[in-house]
C-alpha cells in the first residue's frame, strides 16, 4: 500500500487544475475507506501537503491551492 504522502503527491501532480486542501483530503478518503473524514485528517492533510511544497515537490497558487 502506497503511503498517505505519496498518493497526495501524485494526486496532485496528475490533477489537471489546482486541487484545494479539502479536495485532497476527499480524494484520499475515496482511495483509503479505512481513513475517518474527521476535522484531524483534513488537517494532517494539509500539513503534509505543506511539506511537499517546502520540498519543492509541489507549488501553492496565491489561491492556496496545490499544483
Amino acid at each position: 500500500m502506497k503511503s498517505y504522502t505519496i498518493q497526495l503527491l501524485e494526486m496532485v501532480k496528475d490533477s489537471k487544475r489546482a486541487i484545494s486542501y479539502e479536495g485532497a483530503a476527499k480524494k484520499l478518503k475515496a482511495s483509503n475507506p479505512q481513513l475517518k473524514d474527521t476535522n484531524n485528517n483534513t488537517l494532517v492533510t494539509r500539513k503534509i501537503l505543506e511539506m511537499l511544497v517546502e520540498r519543492g515537490q509541489i507549488s501553492k497558487n496565491k489561491a492556496g491551492n496545490y499544483r
